[in-house]
């Protein structure tokens, strides 16, 4: 069962919550960004980038997929700047 406050999801098998997931997706995104202005054709950035497909950009997906789908009163708050990275 899906909460309006992303915090829980049936989908996921760590019963980690979809604002998690958004969350840590942004910052390896973020961390994915520095490393592409800074050395775009590394073996390191292709690894990252790999390594984020492999192992976040699903949950992620359908985390923030979730999360466009509420309605805007819920989607706005917290969990809106959690995501947005403000405070």
């Amino acid at each position: 069962m899906t909460d309006p406050g992303l915090t829980t999801t049936e989908n996921d098998a760590d019963g980690e919550s979809d604002l998690a997931v958004l969350v840590r997706a942004r910052g390896r995104l973020r961390a994915l960004v520095v490393q592409l202005e800074t050395a775009p054709f590394a073996d390191e950035t292709a690894a990252s980038m790999r390594a984020y497909l492999d192992e976040d950009a699903t949950r992620a997906s359908s985390a923030f997929a979730r999360w466009l789908g509420l309605p805007e009163q819920s989607s706005n708050g917290q969990d809106d700047q959690a995501l947005r990275g403000q405070s």
